[in-house]
C-alpha cells in the first residue's frame, strides 16, 4: 500500500473482536518500533508485550484511574496490548550541556516508535488504539517496573470486530499547520 494511503486510512480502533494477535505478530509490531529512530540514538525505550493472563487483568485494572476514569472502556474485547515505558537515555554530551535534560528527546522518539508500531500492525491486518491514560504506580506494582521509569502509552492490538470504510478524518486544514519560510 501506497504510504501516504496508509496514513489517510489509518484509524484507532475501539471495538475489538477479542481474537489475540498471534506472538509472531506482536514481535514483528514491537521490531518495528525498536527499528525506530532516536535522538542520540538512545532509544529510550522498554516494550512490554502482555498476551497471557493474570498480565491481561492486571494491565486492563491499570487502565483504570483511582477516581474510576479510564480511556478505554472497552478494553475487556483487547487480548493483546504493547506497554511502552520510558527509560532513562543516554545522549550525547553535547545535548546533554546545552538541554541539560538527558529525556529531551524522549517523547518524540516514543511517539516514532509507536506509529510504527501501529503501520506495522495494520500492513499485518491489525488494529490498534493508542492508550495514553494509565495509572502509574498500578503499571508499577503489575509489571515490576522500575520508579524511574514511566508508561508513557499502551498499545492496544488486536482484530476489529467490524471491518468497513474508516471514519473520515478531521484535521486541521494544511494552512493553519504548515507554512514555508516563516512562521
Amino acid at each position: 500500500m501506497d504510504f501516504l494511503k496508509m496514513v489517510e486510512t489509518r484509524e484507532s480502533c475501539r471495538s475489538f473482536d477479542g481474537t489475540p494477535a498471534t506472538r509472531e505478530e506482536l514481535i514483528k509490531i514491537v521490531e518495528a518500533g525498536r527499528l525506530s529512530p532516536s535522538g542520540c540514538n538512545a532509544q529510550p525505550w522498554k516494550f512490554i508485550i502482555v498476551d497471557e493472563e493474570p498480565a491481561l487483568t492486571r494491565l486492563r485494572d491499570a487502565l483504570v484511574l483511582e477516581n474510576g476514569a479510564t480511556g478505554a472502556g472497552w478494553r475487556s474485547e483487547v487480548s493483546s496490548y504493547i506497554v511502552v515505558v520510558e527509560v532513562p537515555a543516554k545522549i550525547m554530551p553535547a545535548a546533554l550541556e546545552h538541554y541539560k535534560d538527558t529525556q529531551r528527546f524522549a517523547p518524540g522518539d516514543l511517539g516514532m516508535a509507536v506509529m510504527n508500531m501501529c503501520y506495522e500492525a495494520m500492513d499485518l491486518g491489525l488494529a490498534t488504539c493508542i492508550l495514553g491514560l494509565n495509572d502509574q504506580r498500578k503499571m508499577e506494582a503489575a509489571f515490576h517496573i522500575p520508579e524511574n521509569c514511566d508508561v508513557r502509552m499502551v498499545l492496544a492490538v488486536g482484530h476489529p470486530k467490524t471491518k468497513g470504510e474508516p471514519r473520515q478524518k478531521v484535521r486541521k486544514p494544511f494552512d493553519e499547520v504548515c507554512s514555508f519560510n516563516q512562521w
